[in-house]
């Protein structure tokens, strides 16, 4: 690997995790997952992986509402790694579409993708208080209140708006 890729790698985990801080006082709505699943669409599965959990690294590491316990902060990590490398698998699939497709398939991956990163998120949650309650009731419920549909419809919407913009301006701009 170059210089180059490793400083466009690191720019995109800083952009990705500036943008997490910037919806951070908007419940469940955040613009890091789209940011992380447009960079993978740019650089490719493992590269998308790596931009994903370094900036869920930054992002949850240095939350402003402080760190999440340990099985959280590993599921927000590896789901947003699942999120880059999500990105990055459609890359090619991505790059043939016509704008108005790219934005179907990439706001179709933000519903799967954000349903994915929930459902691992509210497990690492029942892991804390599992004592107590049942796993596909904490999972289940989780999903079910306003706040994780407005997470799951604003990243479908996020992610439909936010790729296929990003793509063609980046790649307008460098053939990388």
């Amino acid at each position: 690997m170059q210089t180059r890729d490793l400083v466009h790698i690191a720019l995109l985990i800083a952009l990705c995790a500036a943008l997490g801080y910037l919806m951070a006082f908007v419940p469940n709505v955040e613009l890091i997952s789209a940011a992380v699943f447009a960079s993978g669409s740019l650089q490719g599965v493992r590269r998308g992986a790596v931009i994903g959990a370094g900036a869920e690294l930054i992002y949850a590491g240095f939350n402003p509402y402080g760190v999440s316990p340990p099985p959280l902060y590993a599921a927000q990590v590896i789901g947003m790694s699942a999120v880059g490398a999500g990105g990055g698998g459609l890359r090619r699939a991505l790059a043939a579409c016509p704008w108005p497709l790219q934005a179907a398939l990439a706001g179709g991956s933000g519903f799967v993708l954000t349903l994915l990163y929930d459902v691992l998120t509210n497990t690492a949650i029942w892991l804390g208080a599992r004592e107590s309650s049942n796993w596909m009731a904490v999972v289940a419920m989780g999903l079910c209140f306003p706040f994780p549909l407005a997470h799951v419809i604003a990243n479908t919407v996020s992610f439909a708006v936010v790729t296929p913009a990003v793509r063609s301006a980046l790649l307008r701009r460098s053939p990388a």
